[in-house]
């Protein structure tokens, strides 16, 4: 009897032993200057974060992942401590971490989390979850990561569970495109396999005839099968899809008209119904129908996409300076319907946190004063045109605007407010050569006794001392992959052999509106350049297709008379994907690689800053820099 007494009592040690190490205490984990309450995240419970570093820490936000969707939210520090609580639909976390204003990277692996429940399990697919995120979202914030990787995480968990195959099939398409076509059609062909035997029958059938060839790019098939689909389905998103496709396709007003009033209730309560409504409404306005596109606004609920028609609509009148006063009315109402949002939210995009989106907004609000401003000004409403554009400038980042305030201060002779305004816009190296004439001109109407170019170049000085020692900040050592195309005028060009050179790569294409802006500032940089042999300027069309390719390339550059050495970046027919743009991980245009004597990347710039003069100050300090 004792012995059976002994027995149970060594089970029941045993069992609550066991117990204690299935659920173990979480542990604290360090990653750089971040402290974080455990290596996983227990799903619907608190889970801290402390930045631990010196920085300034600021709009710092995670995404919630789940398969293939990412979703973002506010990361909200309190004396450097965050606290979030992540629901058990969720498979992983991505944090993103803004000090300093960049993106702290981890070493270029960033801060992801797998979320584990109760009894400590994962999401089969966590692993293809982190990996796809990295694919879409990493390049922005530093963090690297290759298609292969995430192709072969998502098969692993598709292997272990082939019912996620619905949740994944675009995206698993997408990524063996981005290994190569061997992969992509392979996967295609598996996909397509359970159709040998058997025809399509159900919706879901369909769905996946139409996700595969979408994904493999075969338009025709597609179009196929959404007719097919739309006569079985009429209800379904398929026969939405067939009905947009033909709204596309369609260029009559009339007859775009007819397709809107044969499918108006679904097209309305669709996710289309923006881009229905936006193309019907502009039509008739161009065409003089004023009623109608009244009409068709007011059946838009979206207050920011109406706004933003509002402005399209005003903008290219207030710069021809056309029908000002019913220009100043639709602009008007843009604003009013931005404050209106920004008061009460109702539109936020799914890939806005609350926080981006509230800038957004404010960014919208002062683009469109800019609008309102310059008609206000062009109505002889100096007053009106200053108070604007007061709000437009913001902080002051955008020369182009803050050139326009100056130009309403000088028409209303406001010569004080000039000198006082422009001194702060060149200082920030933030002006534009017609800021600082007007500079010059209010110095001498208002003190005699100053040497007007004297103080802009003081000014000038502390700008590009400024400017120096934020471009030094961003200096980079990486790799420049090697690579040999032809010119558009058929030479060969090979990047190694410029070594002992500074290479400026601007990677461009003839339908990017950035980059068309940017290009009178960088024909001034090869013009200034133009006689030194130490410094070369290569203009990479990419992302850019189509038999006229040459044609259209070339034609742009001689209308518009610049001198630009251009390659022509070619596609690889196996990935889709364009060479030199790839090898450089160049995700959107314009982008500027700078690559310094030694063969290597020292800059990477993305976007353009709007002012011509701007462009060449920093390529001047980023030659400057690789000279010293």
């Amino acid at each position: 009897m004792k012995k059976i007494a002994l027995y149970a009592l060594l089970c029941l040690f045993l069992f609550s032993a066991c117990k204690n190490e299935e659920k173990a205490v979480p542990q604290p984990i360090e990653i750089g200057d971040f402290s974080f309450s455990s290596k996983t995240i227990e799903a619907n419970t608190p889970f801290q974060i402390t930045y631990n570093g010196n920085g300034e820490l600021d709009d710092s936000f995670f995404y919630q992942l789940s398969h293939s969707k990412s979703y973002p939210f506010d990361l909200d520090f309190n004396n450097n401590t965050a606290t979030i609580t992540i629901p058990d639909s969720i498979s992983a976390i991505a944090f993103n971490f803004k000090v300093d204003d960049d993106y702290a990277n981890n070493n270029n692996e960033g801060f992801l989390f797998s979320v584990v429940d109760n009894d400590e399990k994962m999401a089969i697919d966590v692993e293809a979850s982190k990996q796809n995120y990295i694919i879409n979202y990493g390049e922005n914030f530093g963090i690297e990561g290759n298609a292969k990787d995430a192709l072969n995480a998502l098969e692993n968990a598709l292997e272990k569970n082939p019912e996620l195959k619905k949740e994944w099939i675009d995206r698993h398409i997408y990524l063996a495109r981005q290994v190569d076509a061997k992969t992509a059609k392979d996967v295609s062909d598996m996909y397509l396999s359970k159709f040998i035997t058997k025809p399509a029958e159900t919706l879901e059938d369909y769905n996946t005839l139409t996700s595969v060839y979408n994904g493999m790019r075969d338009s025709k098939r597609s179009d196929s099968i959404l007719k097919i689909a739309a006569e079985k389905f009429p209800d379904s998103d398929l026969a939405l899809r067939s009905v947009i496709n033909n709204f596309f396709d369609t260029k009559e007003l009339s007859a775009l008209e007819t397709i809107f009033n044969l499918h108006k209730d679904k097209l309305l309560k669709s996710k289309y119904s923006s881009f229905v409504i936006e193309t019907l409404a502009k039509a008739n306005y161009n065409k003089g129908n004023i009623e109608a596109f009244e009409d068709y606004l007011n059946l838009q609920n979206n207050k920011t996409d109406k706004a933003s028609l509002y402005n399209t609509i005003a903008w290219p009148k207030a710069e021809k300076g056309e029908d000002i006063e019913g220009a100043m009315t639709l602009s008007k109402k843009s604003l009013e319907l931005i404050k209106s949002e920004q008061k009460a939210p109702q539109n936020k995009p799914p890939y806005y946190t609350p926080k981006q989106y509230e800038k957004s907004l404010e960014s919208t609000y002062n683009m469109y004063a800019d609008t309102y401003a310059l008609l206000a000004f062009k109505n002889g409403d100096l007053k009106e045109a200053i108070n604007y554009q007061k709000i437009a400038i913001g902080e002051g980042e955008n020369p182009e605007m803050n050139e326009r305030y100056i130009q309403f201060l000088k028409a209303d002779n406001q010569h004080n407010n000039i000198v006082e305004e422009a001194s702060e816009f060149i200082k920030e190296g933030q002006s534009t050569a017609n800021i600082k004439a007007n500079f010059i001109e209010a110095i001498q109407k208002t003190d005699n006794s100053k040497n007007p170019k004297t103080l802009l170049a003081k000014l000038e000085a502390k700008a590009k001392e400024k400017e120096f020692n934020r471009i030094r900040k961003t200096l980079i050592d990486e790799e420049a992959p090697d690579f040999t195309v032809k010119s558009l005028n058929g030479d060969v060009v090979t990047l190694s052999d410029l070594k002992g050179k500074t290479v400026v790569l601007d990677f461009w294409a003839t339908w990017c509106g950035p980059c068309i802006a940017s290009f009178p500032g960088m024909q001034k940089v090869v013009t200034k350049y133009k006689d030194d042999d130490s410094v070369v300027f290569l203009f990479v069309d990419t992302f850019e297709s189509g038999k006229d390719r040459i044609e259209k390339v070339s034609k742009f550059i001689e209308d518009n008379a610049y001198s630009f050495n251009v390659l022509i970046d070619p596609i690889n027919e196996d990935s889709d994907k364009y060479d030199v743009a790839s090898a450089y991980k160049v995700s959107g245009i314009p982008t500027k690689v700078i690559i310094g004597p030694g063969g290597r990347i020292n800059f990477k710039s993305v976007g353009f800053s709007g002012s011509a003069e701007k462009i060449v100050s920093e390529i001047d300090t980023m030659v400057e820099l690789l000279k010293n």
